[in-house]
């Protein structure tokens, strides 16, 4: 909100810019008239209107923001439709058939072109339910995109509450499976890791023996990190997985998915332990 004036600007289109900022345009209805700079956590460092200058990253923001809108105007959708989208589908009005095709379409071309997305804008800024079309659609968008594009797109958009939901990504994407605990760690949702890597495990190829290893090695880290025991609670979900699904004995498997010595120690270690009673 502009403080002198009262009025509201929404931001429409974001980029972040490596290694901590991020280049924005707020709106004023359907026309940008703020350039602004955000740092990682969306606090304004600097803005100015575009009408009263313009340098080159606003004039690259306008261009970039240009190119999008110009392909998204090519979508089939109405405000009506937009507005029906803010709505979970059991309260929506689905006046348009195609609306949920029509939305996953959107995400995943901007999952794939890592485009600022007006839909998650939209959201932010006036949806009431996490539950509504727009995200919704964005959860099946996720499912079906590029397992690392889809990562780069949440945590660029700041949506980390859905980083879980790239777990089955894993064995197409096994970088994830190091890189979400190096983002989400040490931040303010280590929440985020935990989930992500116990569902990681509960879909992971068990034949992905790297894979695997490194699944349980993130375990290890976050253990020491937060002197927790999310590496048994991995190894126990795995272990459980080959004995209810492969053919083989669970130890055998094992060996033959941890080649690290110190993992390994660790693991005969945690097996060698007796249950506690109770």
């Amino acid at each position: 909100m502009d403080q002198n004036s009262g009025r509201q600007y929404m931001i429409k289109y974001e980029r972040f810019v490596p290694p901590r900022k991020i280049h924005a345009l707020l709106f004023d209805q359907d026309v940008p008239v703020i350039f602004a700079i955000l740092d990682k956590e969306g606090r304004f460092l600097d803005s100015f209107f575009l009408s009263n200058k313009t340098t080159a990253d606003s004039a690259e923001a306008m261009e970039a923001y240009k190119v999008i809108a110009d392909r998204k105007a090519q979508h089939k959708m109405t405000q009506d439709d937009l507005q029906d989208a803010l709505k979970p589908e059991s309260e929506a009005k689905m006046k348009n058939k195609h609306i949920r095709k029509h939305l996953k379409d959107e995400h995943l071309e901007d999952i794939k072109h890592q485009w600022p997305s007006r839909l998650i804008s939209l959201q932010n800024a006036y949806g009431r339910s996490d539950d509504s079309l727009i995200i919704d659609t964005l959860r099946d968008a996720l499912a079906e995109a590029n397992g690392q594009r889809a990562f780069d797109f949440i945590t660029t958009h700041r949506i980390d509450r859905l980083v879980p939901l790239l777990a089955p990504h894993a064995s197409q994407s096994p970088e994830l499976i190091r890189l979400v605990p190096d983002v989400y760690l040490s931040s303010e949702h280590p929440e985020v890791v935990y989930d992500f890597l116990l569902q990681t495990a509960e879909t992971i190829d068990l034949g992905s023996h790297k894979s695997v290893e490194e699944l349980l090695n993130q375990g290890k880290r976050v253990d020491l990190v937060h002197h927790d025991s999310l590496m048994k609670r991995l190894l126990t979900l795995l272990m459980r997985r080959v004995k209810d699904e492969t053919d083989e004995k669970p130890t055998a498997w094992l060996s033959k998915c941890v080649h690290d010595r110190e993992l390994r120690a660790t693991i005969m270690d945690m097996l060698k332990k007796p249950k506690a009673k109770g």
